[in-house]
């Protein structure tokens, strides 16, 4: 497992942090545009601003999934989201291809890895590696999106963005959910957990700005 559970009381609405006037699923874009006046500035400023932080995401999660993979030596069985060889692509690389093509809230981010951890922790036969982690990142986010954002795409287009086939993107999700056992509800403490831990451990390693 990446990090403990929080320990408080697990009450409340369910409801995950929003990013302010931004609405999931399309790119933090909608209703920043406007009026006149400094509007304009104002909405460059804030774009500006999200697609920093957004890097710094992508940033922080990519420097926790390399690390994880790394960690990913013992004996496997093979699955689904195993390649036959170590993708060209990094981790980051893929990520931000990820992060910038499924047009996703930075919530989705998130999520995935607490879907991830989800089945490390419910599954102990199972191993995050170099050969399994991109495949396993892919479907991961598309799930929270279609779980989290109100816009979301077809598998085809999560497919292509992937680098798989839409058959195997299917497969991909039916074999995730069963994984974790359909359980994609977040409180939002716990995501605030895993968000934070995130940052600092990219933070203390240098990775993040």
């Amino acid at each position: 497992a990446l990090f403990r559970q929080p320990t408080a009381g697990r009450s409340g609405s369910g409801a995950l942090p929003q990013r302010g006037s931004a609405v999931p699923g399309c790119g933090g874009l909608a209703g920043l545009g406007g009026g006149g006046g400094n509007g304009g500035a104002a909405a460059t400023t804030a774009l500006t601003a999200d697609a920093r932080d957004r890097r710094e995401l992508v940033m922080a999660l990519a420097h926790v999934l390399t690390h994880l993979a790394s960690l990913g030596h013992r004996q496997q069985r093979f699955t689904c989201f195993h390649a036959v060889r170590v993708p060209r692509l990094s981790i980051l690389e893929y990520l931000s291809r990820i992060a910038t093509y499924f047009h996703c809230s930075d919530q989705c981010l998130v999520l995935s890895l607490v879907y991830i951890d989800r089945i490390v922790k419910l599954r102990q036969d199972f191993v995050v590696s170099t050969l399994s982690v991109h495949r396993l990142l892919m479907t991961s986010v598309m799930v929270a999106a279609k779980f989290w954002d109100d816009v979301f795409y077809s598998n085809a287009h999560y497919a292509k963005v992937g680098g798989v086939t839409p058959a195997e993107c299917c497969a991909l999700e039916s074999q995730f959910l069963r994984l974790i056992e359909w359980r994609l509800h977040v409180l939002p403490q716990e995501y605030s957990t895993y968000l934070d831990q995130v940052l600092l451990a990219a933070r203390g390693s240098g990775q993040a700005p």
